[in-house]
């Protein structure tokens, strides 16, 4: 997520990237393993684009944003997914500790 920016980098919020303005932001959509930074889905009028900082802007179809949002969605399911079960084993883990000290 770009964070030391005058723009709000925010779904909804408008942002200028080099001479194009008026661009929303749709979604962010994160690059995991790849150690660059996250991508954005923006649009203007009819037009969807991606841009990833460093990289610059590109005009996608409907369909390539479509596939950047759900895979955006699918990574931030499985980080949910293991953020729970990370915390159902600490759980597990206290109430062991708890058995154990006052057994």
């Amino acid at each position: 997520m770009i964070s030391n920016s005058k723009q709000h980098w925010t779904v909804g919020q408008l942002v200028k990237v080099g001479f194009v303005a008026g661009l929303e932001v749709v979604a962010p959509v994160a690059t995991p393993g790849d150690y660059a930074p996250d991508a954005y889905v923006l649009s203007r009028k009819e037009q969807f684009y991606s841009f990833v900082p460093h990289k610059g802007l590109a005009k996608i179809t409907a369909a390539e944003a479509r596939v950047m949002v759900e895979a955006g969605k699918q990574h931030a399911e499985r980080l949910a997914a293991a953020a729970v079960a990370k915390a159902a084993a600490s759980a597990r883990h206290a109430g062991l500790v708890r058995e154990l000290a006052f057994a």
